[in-house]
């Protein structure tokens, strides 16, 4: 059962271009299966940045470019960056919407994390089995500030959300900072 919520997962999150349009920081808690990466992020548009507690994958930031389909993880001790594929990790979730989402019920309104915020009990087909979440979306922005599986062996929340402009610097390799895997030319 465990490892078919982090199959579902996959699904739950999108490759393509974020259909939001608005740019915010916050601290991003995400538990998987016992698992916790606690992270700030930046985000605007096609493009995010993560800056770890604790390194993951060696890195102490990724930063995440849909535009160009590239991840660079940031080896700050080392100042070089790696390019790597996007995977599922590196995704956000951001959208009201899940996807495969198949019922959306009301349960009811609450303050979270200094947001109004509406509470509902989403239900999402992964591969035909049926899933269900908790997701409290803010009642101005709808952006999904919490989501949580029914079974609670999964989640996603941002704290100290902040919607503002996010500086173009914050989606580009450090100056200076090398490329450990360059890419090959012909």
């Amino acid at each position: 059962m465990r490892v078919r919520s982090g199959a579902c997962l996959l699904l739950v999150v999108v490759f393509s271009t974020p259909a939001w349009s608005f740019e915010f920081s916050a601290q991003r808690i995400a538990r998987d299966q016992g698992k916790v990466v606690n992270a700030q992020v930046n985000a605007r548009d096609d493009r995010w940045r993560f800056e770890y507690a604790e390194p993951q994958s060696g890195a102490m930031a990724a930063i995440v470019r849909q535009d160009r389909q590239v991840v660079w993880r940031i080896l700050s001790k080392h100042r070089m960056y790696q390019e790597v594929p996007i995977v599922r990790e590196h995704l956000l979730l951001v959208s009201e919407k899940m996807d495969g989402e198949v019922s959306r019920a009301l349960v009811g309104t609450e303050d979270l994390n200094g947001y109004p915020t509406e509470m509902f009990e989403v239900t999402v087909m992964a591969k035909g089995e049926p899933q269900r979440y908790y997701q409290w979306v803010t009642q101005t922005q709808r952006f999904p500030i919490k989501t949580v599986s029914v079974r609670g062996d999964w989640s996603v929340e941002y704290r100290n959300v902040v919607f503002a402009a996010q500086s173009g610097l914050f989606f580009e390799p450090p100056r200076g900072y090398v490329q450990a895997n360059p890419p090959a030319h012909p």
